[in-house]
């Protein structure tokens, strides 16, 4: 007999009948096992054809799909792959068997088990990625390996760290080579004195002084004319940025190099702390000193060492012309056994005139070379840097993982500041009357946002390759 609809509302509720827990919520909760766990909170795990990967309590890996996903053939199972693996976020190590399928018409299907069992290797990919990001941030294979151990329980081998590391530095160097960096054209310059097996090498670095973008950083036998045009030509990335401006020390190893013809147009300004310096060197030797003496200037002669200075932190041109004719009478009148000192520092300023003005010419140059002195302690920060390590491309890796860690940390940055501009100079347009006079500078934000992307495009494309953690 049919039920009516009337008596079916009428019928008593059906309850499911709950768990134990629900009666006793004093009883212990159920231990599940901890990579159980962890596995449970991801996510289904499929690879680009989208087979999911499953993982039974015993162990055993298998595809979940019964069918295949190209043609429909029911899938034959096709024998098992043992593999010990280590995983990731401390859960140790296991022993997994691997459940091969294959179709009748496609063939073997190969899901990526990349994220349960690490790809050509025991260890988890991410074990990889975070030793990089930690040599990265200035920690030697040596205390890496401390910290996993510490972190996770596991011990690494140096050579596996050592491995990991110089896997990406080929990449690396290839990303930072052939990418630019946002520039305003006006670099600082400078050399760090390294010791590479037992023998005297250079780091040649340079940062742009207004975008903070390291263009260029590179290890170098020497530091003459034609090392410093190779690191500016590679920091040039040919035509993709230009210099029109170098901060540097009062060094003049780069001989002529600022005569030749791609280089002639560059204006150059040395760093005023150098100068002051070296002046200070000449008057504590006319006072008595030794010229490597780190006593002050007696104070009998101080006010000499301040007419120096004077002419140093001019304010304009014509204030420092009037300066350095005072200082020129002043050195004529004194005399002393060592006056020769204060000649010599006179003609130094002379020559380095046109070099300690330029800023006042041009606010785009900065006035000291501070800003890459505080980089040479991010490289210097790893502590075999300047006297222990063995080869050019060991010292090449350490500058490569600090540079590409500094510049991708700058990209954000520069974006958040391109865009303010973007967005004054569409208020500017609208308070100009004829908004066509201006209008084609749409194009020119355009075309830097453009560059900007393909740059950062290419930094991106290599953390999440190698170093991001999934």
């Amino acid at each position: 007999m049919l039920v009516t609809k009337l008596r079916e509302r009428l019928a008593p509720i059906k309850i499911e009948q709950p768990t134990l827990n629900k009666f006793f919520p004093n009883l212990p909760k159920l231990k599940n096992n901890s990579l159980l766990a962890e596995l449970e909170r991801r996510e289904a795990l499929s690879n680009d054809k989208g087979y999911t990967i499953r993982l039974r309590r015993s162990g055993m890996i298998y595809i979940k799909e019964t069918h295949c996903l190209t043609c429909g053939s029911r899938l034959i199972k096709n024998g098992y792959n043992d593999r010990i693996a280590i995983l990731d976020n401390g859960l140790g190590k296991h022993e997994f068997r691997i459940q091969r399928k294959r179709c009748p018409r496609c063939g073997e299907i190969k899901p990526d088990y990349s994220k349960i069992v690490p790809k050509y290797g025991n260890y988890h990919e991410n074990y990889r990625r975070r030793a990089r990001q930690h040599y990265m941030e200035g920690l030697m294979p040596s205390q890496i390996q401390r910290v996993f151990k510490i972190d996770f329980g596991i011990e690494t081998s140096l050579t596996t760290l050592v491995n990991w590391i110089n896997g990406v530095a080929k990449p690396l160097r290839k990303t930072l080579k052939e990418t630019p960096v946002p520039s305003s054209g006006y670099w600082g310059y400078d050399e760090i004195h390294l010791r590479i097996n037992k023998e005297r090498m250079y780091a040649i670095d340079t940062v742009d002084v207004n975008t903070r973008f390291v263009p260029v950083a590179k290890i170098s036998p020497n530091m003459g004319r034609n090392e410093g045009r190779e690191v500016l030509m590679e920091g040039r990335r040919g035509k993709n940025l230009w210099i029109n401006g170098l901060m540097k020390d009062c060094t003049t190893n780069l001989g002529r190099l600022f005569k030749t013809k791609s280089f002639k147009h560059i204006i150059q300004q040395n760093c005023l702390t150098h100068v002051k310096w070296t002046v200070s060197k000449h008057v504590k030797a006319f006072a008595g000193l030794s010229k490597q003496s780190k006593k002050p200037v007696p104070k009998e002669w101080r006010w000499l060492l301040k007419r120096f200075y004077d002419l140093i932190d001019s304010k304009d041109e014509t204030d420092a012309y009037i300066k350095l004719e005072i200082i020129r009478r002043t050195v004529e009148r004194l005399k002393g056994k060592k006056l020769k000192e204060l000649h010599t520092a006179l003609k130094q300023l002379e020559s380095w005139f046109p070099k300690i003005i330029a800023h006042q010419r041009n606010p785009f140059i900065s006035t000291t070379n501070n800003l890459l002195e505080a980089f040479h302690k991010k490289y210097t920060y790893y502590p075999s840097f300047k006297r222990s390590m063995m080869t050019p491309e060991g010292a090449q890796r350490v500058l490569d993982y600090r540079v590409f860690r500094h510049n991708f940390g700058e990209f954000p940055e520069y974006k958040k500041l391109l865009q303010t501009k973007y967005e004054n100079f569409k208020i500017i347009l609208t308070e100009i009357p004829d908004g066509r006079v201006m209008g084609g500078h749409h194009h020119y934000f355009k075309s830097e946002f453009r560059k900007f992307d393909k740059w950062y495009g290419n930094y991106q494309q290599l953390w999440h390759e190698y170093f991001a953690i999934f």
